[in-house]
């Protein structure tokens, strides 16, 4: 079951007591005052990064053993209209384990990838959990926060259910929301000794480097190629908006454990088919890997992998049902395409912590 109980934040206020005849409902279930929103900076502090790891490993472990229920996404893709693209809709919802009880849940969420020239992230939208008990809607939170922590917090647990242990040289492809989230979430699992950085936007690169240092106190080095990144390094986290692989087979060393998160739509490649095929490959899902991941697709129509490459899912991994590493110098890809499931997890514990800490709604 899901069901994270860390030490809670200071309450903001004291909730008084309720009216007389009136019933205060209980923790996390809302009333007919409707769903509480709750905003980028509450779920930033009401989900620490230990806190989201730490879900993200029993969600991840339920979602193995068939404790979960959710259909792959559906994506929307309407045509260009008047030579503007509208982008991607995408439906994701999930029944899911928390505390005892089973949560209905959807992200709901528009991809652009022209947001970023605005200022705005590619992914914007809403996650909404019900209660479990009436199906009342309780909290609707951004898509774009929740998607940027809970990725980074399975990778956190890939990391430390499959790379080698002790210290290790963290080398990031890509500079946004999710780079940062994957250098915080990899330090909570592994001692980081040094952070190898590439991005396509050299400065924007080199501000994540002054952001590592001022908020890590890391050492840190910008690259001018993926490879150069990657090179030696034990974990490699790629988090890019790439269409075609940025890095090759003779990139990756021995022992190495790469987590690719960036090439979540059909399409999208960060890893070369050599790469996919001379490594262990572990996914989030597998029906999804079937229909989305290209990563796994595209070497597998070219002759260089059959269907049963894949060891397995993470969750099985974590579950015992699948192994993990072999040996020390077994390459690990973990292939994330993302799943409702840690939305829905990631939004539940996020509204129980918010109603502790401002207390129920009359």
């Amino acid at each position: 079951m899901v069901g994270v109980h860390p030490r809670r934040p200071a309450r903001r206020g004291t909730p008084g007591a309720a009216p007389p005849g009136r019933h205060r409902p209980e923790p996390g279930v809302v009333s007919g005052a409707g769903p509480v929103f709750v905003s980028d900076a509450e779920v930033r502090e009401l989900l620490p990064v230990s806190t989201a790891i730490a879900a993200m490993r029993e969600v991840m472990r339920a979602f193995s053993t068939g404790e979960v229920t959710q259909p792959v996404r559906t994506v929307l893709r309407p045509p260009a209209r008047g030579g503007a693209h509208p982008g991607l809709f995408g439906s994701m919802p999930a029944h899911v384990p928390f505390d005892g009880e089973w949560w209905f849940g959807i992200k709901s969420v528009v991809v652009r990838e022209d947001n970023p020239a605005r200022g705005l992230p590619t992914h914007v939208g809403t996650v909404t959990v019900f209660a479990p008990d009436t199906g009342l809607p309780v909290a609707v939170l951004p898509a774009d926060t929740v998607t940027e922590l809970r990725t980074a917090a399975v990778s956190a647990v890939a990391v430390d259910a499959l790379a080698l242990p002790g210290p290790t040289t963290l080398a990031i492809a890509g500079a946004g929301a999710q780079a940062r989230a994957h250098v915080a979430a990899v330090a909570a699992v592994r001692p980081v000794r040094r952070v190898r950085l590439w991005s396509r936007r050299r400065e924007s690169a080199a501000k994540l480097a002054e952001w590592v240092r001022a908020e890590h106190g890391l050492d840190v080095e910008v690259f001018g190629t993926p490879a150069e990144a990657a090179s030696g390094a034990g974990v490699i986290c790629t988090t890019t908006a790439a269409r075609e692989p940025i890095l090759d087979d003779a990139d990756v060393a021995p022992g190495a454990t790469v987590c690719a998160v960036g090439a979540c739509q059909p399409g999208a490649r960060e890893l070369s088919s050599r790469l996919v095929a001379g490594t262990t490959v572990v996914l989030d899902s597998a029906e999804a890997a079937e229909r989305e991941a290209s990563e796994l697709l595209v070497p597998r129509r070219e002759g260089l992998i059959g269907p049963d490459h894949p060891r397995g899912e993470l969750g099985a991994v974590l579950a015992g049902a699948v192994p993990g590493r072999g040996d020390e110098r077994e390459r690990i890809v973990y292939l994330s395409l993302g799943l409702a499931a840690q939305d829905v997890a990631t939004a539940v514990l996020v509204a129980k912590r918010h109603t502790e800490w401002t207390g129920p709604r009359p």
